[in-house]
C-alpha cells in the first residue's frame, strides 16, 4: 500500500510527490450568508441508506492522528511521514464554515446516494468506516502531498481507512470530489485520465475538474504511466462494483 493524493492543477514543490493548491475555499463572505464556527455535528442528520458494511465519516473538527497501519478506529494513518500530527478544524475561524460544511456533506451523500452509502459527520460507534480528515496544511498531519492523501489499498486489505483533505482546496465542488477519490484510492482504485472521473488526478498527471460532481464509470481504464499501480490489476476497473462491494457486501 502506498499513500497517493489529487494532483488538481496544482504548482508542484521541491519533491515530485509533493503537489500543492494555491488559494481559498473559492467561497467569498459576499455569496454565502455567514455561519457561525463550532462542531460540524449540526448538519449530521440522519441519511436514508442501505448499505450497512461501512461508513463514510467526514471529519471537520480537528483530528490527532499517529502514524501506523491505517485504522480510523484507532486514529491511524500509514501514509504519516512524521510520528504524530494534528489536523486543525476545517477552516476554523472562517464566518462561512458551516455553509461550506454543509455544502460538502450534501455533495458527498448526493455522489454516493446511488449505492446508497451513509455518510455521517459524527464518529460512528461500531462497524467499519472510513475517515476523512478535513483541515490544515500538509505539515501538520505529516502528509507528503500538499492537497489531500489517502494510502493507495491494492485489495482493500485495511477497511478503516483514514484520508487527509486540506483547507487549500478550492473550489466547493472540488473538495467534495476529492473526498469520492480519496475513499475510491482507499480501496484499491488507482488514477484514471479522464478529467471528469473521480479518480483523476490521483498521483498522475490527470487534471481533474472542479465545477461539475465527478463521475464513477463502469468500466473505467487506469492510467498505465500513474506513479502509483496496483500489480498484476487489469487495465481497466468498474469504479461502481468496487464502492457497491466495499460499502454494500
Amino acid at each position: 500500500m502506498r499513500p497517493g493524493s489529487l494532483a488538481l492543477a496544482l504548482a508542484l514543490l521541491a519533491s515530485a510527490c509533493e503537489a500543492q493548491i494555491s488559494g481559498g475555499l473559492g467561497i467569498t463572505l459576499a455569496t454565502v450568508d455567514a455561519q457561525p464556527g463550532g462542531s460540524a455535528d449540526a448538519v449530521d442528520t440522519t441519511p436514508t441508506a442501505l448499505c450497512a458494511s461501512r461508513t463514510v465519516y467526514l471529519n471537520f473538527d480537528g483530528q490527532a492522528l499517529t502514524r501506523g497501519t491505517s485504522d480510523a478506529t484507532l486514529n491511524r494513518a500509514s501514509w504519516m511521514q512524521i510520528a504524530q500530527g494534528t489536523a486543525p478544524a476545517y477552516l476554523g475561524g472562517n464566518p462561512a464554515r458551516a455553509t461550506a460544511i454543509q455544502t460538502i456533506v450534501d455533495g458527498v451523500r448526493t455522489q454516493l446516494a446511488r449505492f446508497p452509502i451513509t455518510v455521517v459527520t459524527t464518529r460512528p460507534t461500531s462497524g467499519e468506516y472510513v475517515m476523512i480528515v478535513f483541515g490544515g496544511k500538509a505539515a501538520a498531519v505529516g502528509s507528503r502531498f500538499g492537497a489531500s492523501v489517502n494510502q493507495l489499498d491494492c485489495g482493500d486489505v485495511q477497511h478503516n481507512d483514514v484520508a487527509w483533505i486540506g483547507d487549500g482546496v478550492s473550489p466547493v465542488q472540488r473538495v467534495i470530489n476529492t473526498a469520492i477519490g480519496a475513499i475510491g484510492f482507499g480501496l484499491g482504485l488507482t488514477a484514471t485520465v479522464d478529467p471528469t472521473d473521480c479518480m483523476c488526478g490521483w498521483d498522475n498527471a490527470c487534471v481533474a475538474a472542479s465545477t461539475a460532481a465527478c463521475t464513477l464509470g463502469s468500466p473505467v481504464a487506469r492510467d498505465p504511466a500513474a506513479n502509483q499501480l496496483c500489480p498484476g490489476a487489469a487495465s481497466t476497473q468498474d469504479e461502481v462494483a468496487t464502492l457497491r462491494g466495499a460499502f454494500c457486501g
